[in-house]
């Protein structure tokens, strides 16, 4: 109960933004390869370049399939093959994004969140962490259950396992959250993994220093030191923002 109670209390953190406009496209498919599908409501749509995309879809992705969101606000999201991501909430106020938030089932997934206002937040969930960001760029990855016959089904199969979210750190800063209360952040060039027993391991050769924990209840939040940025990017050369195809 304590585990459910705490991720909750995580995800209230971020705005709700109900008093945005949600309604209507949020963003539309910028680039489309392979089997991709969306699911909306009670049907499985296939996806195509231009494509709008709802507040509450879900996007499945194939063994061949590759899809860019290109989201109003100028977000982005790059989905690889045999991935699962849904839209829990994106809530626009004209061109600004008031709240967003993301739920990654499995798959691998790249996102360039565009600069927030103040007030509004972006959230990615997945079911060993919970990350808040602030206009950033980052990776992450959970791996496909095993005996998934046709990963583009619509049907979920019963008690998904809670397996290991990993976490790439590209630029800004990343505020990871395990079901067991750890806090840490993610610099860029910093490689994160939360595994399905509530711990944090960091597997890069570079990590931030003096990186705070905070237990529920904890209080007030130490303050957020300064990330040393690493001579070379884990994804990618320095300088040189991988492109999308990199997760593929």
């Amino acid at each position: 109960m304590l585990k459910v109670a705490y991720f909750l209390i995580a995800l209230l953190l971020v705005p709700a933004g109900s008093a945005a406009e949600s309604v209507g496209n949020v963003g539309s498919a910028a680039f489309v390869s392979g089997d991709v599908y969306v699911v909306r409501g009670t049907e499985r749509l296939a996806l195509a370049e231009g494509d709008g995309v709802l507040a509450a879809d879900t996007v499945i992705t194939g063994s061949r399939g590759r899809v860019t969101l290109q989201m109003h606000d100028e977000s982005k999201i790059h989905i690889g093959r045999l991935s699962r991501i849904s839209l829990s909430d994106y809530a626009l106020k004209e061109k600004s994004l008031m709240s967003g938030a993301f739920n990654v089932l499995w798959g691998k997934v790249r996102f360039f969140v565009a600069k927030l206002s103040e007030g509004s937040g972006f959230k990615v969930s997945t079911r060993t962490a919970v990350l808040g960001v602030r206009g950033t760029e980052f990776v992450v990855i959970v791996p496909m259950p095993e005996g998934i016959a046709d990963p583009t089904t619509m049907a979920l199969p019963e008690n998904l396992p809670e397996l290991i979210t990993t976490v790439y750190g590209i630029e800004g800063l990343v505020e990871g959250f395990s079901p067991t209360g750890e806090r840490v952040l993610i610099g860029p060039g910093v490689k994160v993994e939360f595994t399905n027993d509530g711990k944090i391991k960091f597997t890069s050769q570079e990590k931030p220093v003096s990186i705070p924990t905070v237990k529920p209840g904890n209080s007030p939040a130490p303050k957020i030191p300064d990330v040393p940025k690493p001579s070379d990017i884990i994804i990618s050369p320095p300088h040189s923002p991988p492109p999308p195809q990199f997760l593929y």
